[in-house]
């Protein structure tokens, strides 16, 4: 394995030789990531990675306490490198290792086939499930440090396959997947099985006097779960905070999860919110006494950048991404400051299932020094209802290229 992990320091410096030899077949250059480009257009390389430093202060108040232990921290949360590319012009990859906290765990590896009749792509190997935009955000573009509760629902990376493509100049896009729950591990030996779909419309988008995007999108995801349990473990918007709920529900045949969600930019203001739900039908092993059980989770975040920018929406992939200071900071400017407002919630109490509901404030600043460099601000009140709350405070140090 460790010659594999080399690899990511040794490809840039044999692509740095082949340029010094004066070879006409290959331009290297950097555009947000070290890029190198065969002049037919055939081969496309990139090199990248991620390092995202967490500092976190916390206080409980003596009724929360008097469950949990709160304790101030600080970790690596994200330390990566990838590696992706285009092999003869219409097939593309990914590879993604992650080095925290003291693991190594391979996150994106998948080949996609593109140009597709009909069917537009083709993807395969371990990668997000097209479910919920501020999942499959990535999260150097996420508006605060951590996702909001109602990612507890939606999914992460996982093993399978998915059909997808876009229509009327990327203005709606498609995507239908199979997956098994390998959870990171890279394999998964079992009878479980994910069905997920997503669709996405952006009916509002201009570039031109005054950035505007209005995107919409619902989705789908249908888990057969084998009468095996569904666990959740709910931490407010802080990594290294408790898990205030923590809930598990045995013997479950299988589950409906659905997702809407709306994002609207209109110049240096967005608003992004989602909704998600989960039916979770235990079978008749389980000592719940009803047939279905409805859990659900919402979230609305407001940003407003200070300094005139604007959030970037990608059309192509449906998602927020990298922001773009008007002056990076010693280059005539001060960067980027966003501000942003989050309200988020979480409810799993149903009947004879009564496993508590929370509910998070979160407030932030953003500072976009450059592209690639950026620090955040987040302050955090969690609210476990009928329990105690905490005040939290946490900072983030970003290097992403």
């Amino acid at each position: 394995m460790k010659k594999l992990y080399l690899l990511f320091f040794f490809l840039p410096g044999l692509f740095g030789f082949v340029r010094a030899q004066d070879t006409p077949h290959f331009n290297t250059y950097w555009k947000n990531a070290l890029h190198v480009e065969s002049d037919d257009g055939d081969f496309k390389l990139k090199f990248g990675g991620r390092i995202q430093y967490d500092i976190m202060f916390i206080k409980e108040d003596d009724s929360l306490h008097t469950h949990f232990d709160g304790k101030n921290g600080a970790e690596f949360r994200r330390a990566r490198l990838y590696t992706s590319g285009t092999l003869f012009k219409f097939i593309k990859y990914k590879f993604q290792v992650d080095f925290a906290p003291a693991k190594v765990v391979i996150k994106d590896a998948y080949l996609l086939f593109t140009k597709i009749p009909v069917v537009g792509n083709f993807q395969a190997g371990n990668f997000k499930q097209p479910f919920g935009m501020e999942m499959i955000t990535s999260s150097k573009y996420i508006t605060n440090m951590e996702r909001p509760l109602v990612n507890q629902f939606d999914h992460d990376r996982d093993l399978g396959f998915m059909v997808f493509n876009h229509h009327f100049d990327k203005r709606l896009a498609w995507y239908a997947g199979y997956f098994v729950p390998s959870n990171n591990l890279g394999k998964y030996v079992g009878n479980k099985y994910q069905l997920t779909g997503r669709v996405s419309g952006l009916p509002l988008y201009k570039t031109d006097n005054g950035y505007k995007v209005l995107h919409i999108d619902v989705a789908y995801s249908y888990h057969y779960n084998d009468n095996k349990g569904v666990h959740f473990k709910v931490k407010p918007e802080a990594h290294l905070a408790p898990g205030y709920l923590d809930v598990e529900i045995d013997g479950v045949g299988n589950s409906h999860r659905g997702n809407a969600g709306v994002a609207l930019v209109l110049g240096p203001f967005s608003w992004q919110s989602e909704y998600t739900f989960a039916l979770v039908h235990p079978s008749a092993a389980s000592d719940l006494n009803e047939e279905a059980y409805h859990l659900d989770a919402y979230f609305a975040t407001v940003s407003w950048f200070i300094t005139g920018e604007h959030k970037n929406f990608n059309r192509k992939k449906t998602v927020f991404d990298r922001v773009t200071p008007n002056k990076n900071l010693g280059k005539g400017g001060t960067g980027a400051f966003e501000l942003s407002l989050r309200y988020s919630a979480i409810d799993f109490d149903d009947r004879d299932l009564q496993a508590g509901a929370m509910n998070d404030l979160t407030a932030g600043l953003n500072w976009y020094m450059n592209p690639a460099v950026r620090v955040t601000f987040n302050y955090i009140y969690a609210n476990v209802v009928d329990l105690g709350h905490a005040n939290i405070f946490q900072m983030r140090f970003q290097v992403a290229f």
